[in-house]
């Protein structure tokens, strides 16, 4: 770490210093955006109330948005500057049947990492998680309408969040401080603050399952596996929704 330089230019980047640090500015400012939007007023109204699924699926509309924004400033950045296509970033290399086999294996082994960090983090960490009414309100979903939004959005973060932060900002990182350790730690970090909204003590596994998914994707040299398993991830909500209603 003592022998770390930074390279402020980002010569050996996929993407221009200006659309990086347009791209960190969006990032940071989601708080904000959730808090002009009310987007969290959802946790206000009671979830038997008529008046929830309005607020739920503007919330889900607000995160969806969002993150299809910070999808596309990274996708202009990386057209921009045309070291990397987009599709080199995400490393799909489904052309075997074999592949295909592979990556749903490892996202299936992924997906079971995620949620033994889940469990147990509701186990040692659940007694402390009183902050977290707009991570209970919108995991919940009342009804079908709901529930769809909410899938909606969580497939969406698992492919945005994945190319986002796994793919740009972590090429992005590792050309500014040459790196791959430092880069890694810097993205998740940047991830979990992300989920801030979430409650502080739900940083925590965030922060694990962050740390998960960037393993496997520097392992596979791949973003599909994380994609899949993050997407699920955030998705079994709807799945167990409809499988309790169906």
């Amino acid at each position: 770490m003592a022998n770390t330089h930074f390279d402020w230019r980002l010569s050996c980047g996929i993407a221009s210093v200006t659309n990086f640090c347009v791209l960190l500015g969006v990032l940071g400012s989601f708080p904000l955006v959730l808090h002009w939007t009310g987007a969290l007023r959802v946790v206000e109204i009671n979830q038997q109330s008529p008046l929830h699924t309005r607020a739920f699926l503007k919330a889900c509309l607000v995160l969806i948005t969002f993150l299809w924004m910070c999808f596309g400033i990274a996708l202009v950045g990386i057209r921009r500057r045309g070291t990397i296509t987009w599709r080199e970033l995400v490393g799909a290399r489904w052309n075997r049947w074999q592949a295909v086999i592979g990556d749903l294996g490892i996202a299936c082994a992924t997906l079971l990492g995620m949620g033994v960090i889940g469990n147990l983090s509701n186990v040692l960490l659940g007694p402390l998680q009183h902050d977290g009414a707009a991570y209970r309100s919108m995991t919940a979903p009342q009804n079908g309408l709901e529930a769809l939004a909410f899938l909606a959005a969580a497939l969406t973060a698992g492919f945005v969040e994945e190319f986002v932060f796994r793919g740009y900002l972590q090429r992005q990182c590792q050309a500014l401080c040459r790196n791959m350790t430092l880069a890694s730690a810097l993205q998740v970090i940047i991830f979990t603050q992300g989920h801030f909204y979430q409650g502080w003590i739900r940083l925590v596994p965030i922060l694990l399952i962050g740390v998960l998914l960037t393993i496997v994707a520097l392992w596979r040299r791949s973003l599909l596996p994380g994609m899949i398993a993050h997407g699920l991830g955030d998705g079994l909500v709807t799945f167990s929704f409809f499988a309790k209603h169906l």
